[in-house]
């Protein structure tokens, strides 16, 4: 049996992301006594994420993605920034681009929207 080439030519490939946006969208139906994060707006967060990323031409460094749970439903809606494990409460429209000028272009996390150090809920 022949081995496999590579799948993809490496001067084609889609360059690795340095920073990952993980966005809870995760819903639970009305009136849950936790909460969620999609009924506090999440999807509207993502799009309006998706887009800045795209307008600052960070796409090829940042990957902005929706995810379930990330557990602080509370404090919602959540954003966690991978490899650098920040992650962000109470994330407003108005914050996205201090969190894009601040921390996913240089390197720098937005300190007055870090996750309090709470046990997961």
């Amino acid at each position: 049996m022949r081995p496999l080439g590579p799948l993809i030519n490496q001067e084609e490939s889609v360059p690795k992301p340095e920073r990952q946006v993980l966005i809870c969208a995760n819903a639970r139906p009305p009136g849950h006594p936790k909460g969620s994060c999609a009924e506090k707006s999440s999807q509207g967060l993502f799009d309006a994420l998706r887009d800045l990323v795209r307008e600052r031409g960070l796409q090829d460094r940042v990957m902005v993605n929706r995810t379930y749970c990330l557990k602080h439903c509370s404090r919602g809606p959540v954003l966690a920034v991978q490899p650098d494990n920040v992650w962000y409460a109470a994330v407003t429209p108005d914050d996205l681009a201090e969190i894009c000028a601040s921390h996913l272009e240089q390197g720098r996390p937005v300190e007055r929207l870090l996750m309090p150090d709470i046990p997961w809920e």
